[in-house]
């Protein structure tokens, strides 16, 4: 009785991230045109890949941090994009009862993560050192992953100055910081996700194309490029960073 009280916030953060998906999946099926450009719901990709990433690194203790960040980058950024509140106000019901289920389950997952990070620390020492810690055989891609996603925040703001017309910058920075500073693969693993689905869509929207073949416009030119290029070196390094070590010579993180 007490181990299945002891496992219950991890198996709620599984369970909302779930039913997250089933709310995605209602959305899609409610208006495919509005995931034309993926063909499916990318926040599908995200939640499914955060329940991996959580499963496979569960030895760390922080590792529901992937499900809790990636809760509060869909609700915030969709809160902050305009994206969520045009959808909760759609006429497709359809829509508006993927969106509320979405959310609610994305809500479980942030609590019952931070419940299972709490009751992680109180039960066992951390095995995991921080990604930039010394004791981490692989600070170094460690270290160029968040600096691919400062970089990336860094061009995605530039061309716009402080009128963002979304909230990326913002989000993107603080996920350096939080990859920065949160032992474990987890979150690293979680970023690779988000800088690959973020770097396809900026070399596939004609927004970002026009930019790209219009050098002449050298601030619209260089933040596409930047991003370009900084999400492409959190992908590559950060599947540096978690790939499995040899266990004879180096300390797992």
């Amino acid at each position: 009785m007490t181990d299945n009280i002891r496992r219950l916030p991890i198996v709620a953060t599984f369970a909302g991230l779930f039913v997250a998906a089933v709310g995605l999946v209602v959305q899609w099926i409610a208006k495919p045109a509005a995931f034309a450009d993926f063909g499916f719901p990318p926040g599908l990709f995200y939640v499914v890949g955060a329940a991996v990433l959580v499963w496979l690194d569960r030895r760390a203790n922080w590792s529901p941090m992937a499900a809790v960040i990636l809760a509060l980058w869909i609700v915030i950024g969709g809160l902050a994009g305009g994206i969520l509140l045009r959808n909760l106000a759609s006429t497709n019901a359809g829509t508006v009862a993927g969106n509320v289920v979405m959310v609610a389950g994305l809500a479980v997952t942030a609590v019952a993560g931070v419940l299972a990070i709490a009751h992680n620390r109180r039960t066992r020492p951390e095995s995991a050192p921080r990604p930039l810690d010394r004791s981490n055989p692989r600070r170094l891609a460690a270290l160029l992953t968040v600096i691919g996603l400062a970089v990336d925040a860094i061009g995605d703001a530039a061309p716009e100055g402080l009128n963002w017309d979304g909230p990326g910058p913002a989000l993107f920075a603080i996920l350096a910081v939080v990859v920065a500073l949160v032992p474990g693969r987890a979150m690293i693993g979680l970023s690779m996700l988000l800088s690959l689905t973020f770097v396809l869509a900026a070399v596939a929207e004609p927004d970002s194309v026009n930019r790209l073949l219009n050098p002449a416009d050298a601030l619209p030119f260089g933040g596409v490029v930047a991003q370009i290029l900084g999400l492409s070196l959190a992908v590559v390094a950060g599947t540096v960073a978690i790939a499995p070590f040899r266990r004879s010579n180096v300390v797992n993180i």
